[in-house]
């Protein structure tokens, strides 16, 4: 199964509103174009934008700025995959990553202020983590048809926990030019799953739509027929807690974890995209370089990549 969806679908919803746009997006992470086959190893997404999701219960948790100009509001699903390096063995890795599944429903909430020049985002996650989030079977069925290594040892893989994150952002526009874009970026993410906060920046160039715009979602504020953009993100993230490495907060004797004291407490992400559209369809395509996320691991490479369109 190479692509899963992620749909996006915008529609200005309070405010100023303009023309609802519905925007749709094929969406898949793996790190199989770097040659490698281990940590986050795969990742299948699904999702959507609508004015439907306005009336979605879950808003009232979401954030929305005193002073924002638009908000549109969406849903998503997500499934990750992690594994050890060593995915041929059935024993446990015990100096390296635990096997861990992850399948997240998303509720999603973004609002512009651009007269100040702030996108804000909240999410809240609910979902499970464990054999019931259905990762290990997806990853073994894919290995099985595409006659790759087996992954054999998702039977010691981070039991069942119950997922519930939630999740802020803000971006700052610092340079706002034709063809060119740099923005300042900080997030933060608290529950069950992941608690951290981190730092970084957004730089964005070529022929393309405005971000804050956009909402930051591709093609919502297109600029002619063609867009062509190169876009780089590094982004510094302090870890509290990671539920893939450390488990849930109640302990399976049987179950390998990774200790706190063992983690890195500050991670570096480096991901560099480029995105091509035409009209109401477009790709992008990103790889992503992830410092270790413990001591004894290694850096960590993988690609994302999409299909998006809207009408």
């Amino acid at each position: 199964m190479m692509f899963a969806l992620l749909v996006l679908t915008i529609g200005p919803l309070l405010g100023q509103q303009t023309r609802p746009e519905k925007f749709y997006q094929l969406g898949w992470d793996n790190d199989v174009f770097m040659m490698t086959d281990y940590y986050y190893t795969q990742g299948l997404s699904f999702g959507t934008y609508h004015p439907f999701f306005q009336n979605n219960p879950v808003n009232l948790v979401l954030l929305k700025p005193k002073d924002y100009e638009k908000v549109v509001y969406g849903f998503s699903v997500f499934q990750r995959t992690y594994t050890p390096k060593d995915i041929k063995s059935d024993e446990i890795q015990y100096a390296d990553r635990p096997y861990a599944g992850v399948l997240v429903f998303t509720s999603h909430s973004r609002a512009i202020n651009k007269e100040r020049g702030f996108l804000y985002s909240s999410e809240l996650d609910l979902g499970v983590m464990g054999p019931a989030s259905g990762a290990g079977k997806v990853q073994y069925r894919y290995h099985e048809w595409s006659d790759n290594t087996l992954p054999n040892g998702w039977h010691n893989q981070q039991y069942n926990w119950p997922v519930v994150n939630y999740n802020l952002s803000l971006y700052k526009s610092l340079v706002n030019l034709p063809g060119l874009e740099l923005y300042g970026k900080t997030s933060a993410r608290i529950g069950t799953l992941h608690d951290d906060a981190s730092v970084g920046f957004l730089l964005r160039t070529g022929k393309m739509g405005n971000y804050l715009d956009s909402h930051g979602l591709a093609l919502n504020n297109y600029a002619g027929d063609w867009q062509l953009n190169l876009s780089i993100e590094p982004t510094l993230t302090v870890v509290g807690y990671n539920a893939t490495l450390m488990g849930g907060w109640h302990r399976n004797e049987k179950i390998h974890y990774v200790e706190f004291s063992e983690m890195n407490k500050i991670i570096g992400k480096w991901r560099t995209g480029i995105g091509a559209s035409y009209k109401s369809f477009g790709l992008n395509f990103n790889v992503i370089l992830q410092s270790k996320e413990f001591k004894s691991g290694s850096h960590h490479w993988y690609t994302s990549t999409s299909l998006f369109f809207n009408f």
